[in-house]
Formats: structure tokens, sequence, C-alpha cells
């Protein structure tokens, strides 16, 4: 088992303790997506695929505490920096090189905003997998309105080449698919 299954392994431990019932499912999906978009992605953008939401998984915190959705991006920033430090303590603990460290963080703590081709990534990446499969659950818990800002917060930091792939996607659920066109139309 390499250090990476070991890293995985551990996340795939914690995830399912987020108070989200997608946590898991959805880490699976970001690194589809980053695998998707960088096949020869290192292994400290991986790991930050897997664990860029663990926070939620250790706090309990979502977007449901959020009273303002005008305070997202501070919320954002608030648990980039949140997951950025718990999965910087695995690592640490399984003694990785502090430049993987370093980087991993980095990428965690930007996957919500970007500004390098590698936060990018991550970035397309997770609004991706949102896209391929937390709209229902995010509806579910937050409704309709709430549903609409998030998908078009979402859409609106994609790259152009990731929007292309989030249009040519097939939503089974006929309801899904016209809450998406309306929110991003």
């Amino acid at each position: 088992m390499t250090e990476f299954d070991l890293i995985k392994k551990e996340v795939e431990g914690i995830l399912p303790n987020s108070p989200l019932d997608f946590e898991l499912k959805h880490s699976e999906l970001v690194l589809k997506w980053v695998l998707n978009l960088k096949p020869d992605a290192d292994e400290a953008l991986k790991i930050a695929a897997i664990s860029h939401d663990i926070d939620r998984a250790i706090t309990k915190i979502t977007e449901k505490d959020l009273q303002d959705f005008s305070k997202i991006d501070e919320f954002k920033k608030e648990h980039s920096i949140r997951s950025a430090r718990f999965i910087g303590d695995i690592l640490e603990r399984h003694e990785y090189p502090k430049n993987i460290i370093d980087k991993v963080k980095h990428l965690v703590e930007n996957h919500e905003f970007g500004g390098d081709e590698e936060s990018n990534i991550l970035m397309d990446a997770d609004s991706l997998a949102y896209f391929d499969y937390n709209i229902p659950s995010y509806l579910n818990r937050n409704g309709r309105e709430r549903a609409k800002e998030k998908i078009k917060f979402m859409y609106k930091r994609l790259s152009a080449k990731a929007k292309v792939l989030v249009d040519q996607m097939k939503f089974d659920d006929q309801a899904i698919a016209e809450l998406i066109k309306e929110s991003i139309s």
C-alpha cells in the first residue's frame, strides 16, 4: 500500500462523519474530475482532491449554518483554511515531506477561489463533482432559492473548459436539469 493509499484510507474513514451524506462520494468524484482535467496530477493534487472538504466531517459546520448567503465568500475561505489545517496535520503525522504538505495545504486553501493552475483545476473538479452528484441533496437541505444561488456560484467559478463539461452533462431528474438551466441562463 502506498503512502497516498494510506492517506486516502484515513480520509475516507473521516468523511462519513460529516453531517452531509454525500461527502465521501463527492471526494471520490473530485478526484475523478481532477484526473480527467489533469491525468498526470501529482500526489499533492490528488490528496487535495480527496481532502478539500474534510473540515465538515470534523467540525460539523456546513452552509446550513450560514444565515446570510451574501457572506458565502467569507464562509468558504474559513472552510478552506480549516480543511487545509486538518489535512496538513494528517500529513505531518504520516511524516510527509514539508514541500508536499505545503503544496496540499495551498491547494486546499485555494480550492474555492483558485488563483493558480492547479488550484483552478481543483476548483473546477469540485464544481464538476457538485453538478455531477450534489445538487439533489443540496436542494433538499436548503430549498430552491438557496440551491439556485449555489448553482450560480459553482457555475460562475468554472473555467470555460469545465463549463463545457457541465453543459454536456445529462441529468436523469428533469426538475434538477430545469433548475440548473434556470440558474445558469
